[in-house]
């Protein structure tokens, strides 16, 4: 017996029209002001379990309480209604460039039509840091018709 395995992307920034920047796309500074970094919307079934961070422009130094990025996972992408936390990174004063943080999370079910957001909130002290953020996921396989949010072309 064989199975066929799809591949392919489970996510898509969301860019509002008349944005000039690709928020969720750009790498995000965890030591400036504690910000939203925009959302990611699913466009595949899948189950998230490991967050993800790394450091790539700047090392994460500086801080007597570390920054954290946070993932919020969100069934009406925009809306904040309903929204849950799928899992907070706390990134260590001290990691280098290159240093990956991750957290393996309990699976989180995305549908299609959901989204996720990313933050992050800054550490105290003097912090430094710039990176970006990932998400390891995990097929989810669904029928469209199961999912109240997919409508099928007539």
């Amino acid at each position: 017996m064989s199975y066929t395995e799809e591949a392919g992307a489970y996510f898509m920034p969301i860019i509002a029209v008349g944005v000039t920047s690709a928020g969720p796309l750009i790498e995000v500074d965890i030591g400036a002001a504690s910000a939203d970094h925009g959302e990611m919307l699913c466009v595949r079934p899948c189950k998230v379990r490991r967050l993800q961070f790394t450091l790539v422009g700047e090392a994460a130094s500086g801080t007597t309480t570390p920054p954290t990025v946070v993932f919020t996972k969100r069934p009406t992408p925009g809306s904040a209604t309903s929204e849950s936390v799928m899992g907070t990174l706390i990134i260590p004063s001290g990691s280098a460039i290159g240093a990956t943080v991750y957290a393996d999370i309990d699976p989180v079910d995305l549908d299609v039509g959901d989204s996720f957001e990313i933050a992050h909130t800054i550490g105290v002290g003097t912090p430094t840091g710039q990176g970006y953020w990932s998400v390891i996921a995990d097929d989810r396989p669904e029928q469209p018709a199961n999912n109240s949010e997919m409508i099928e072309s007539a």
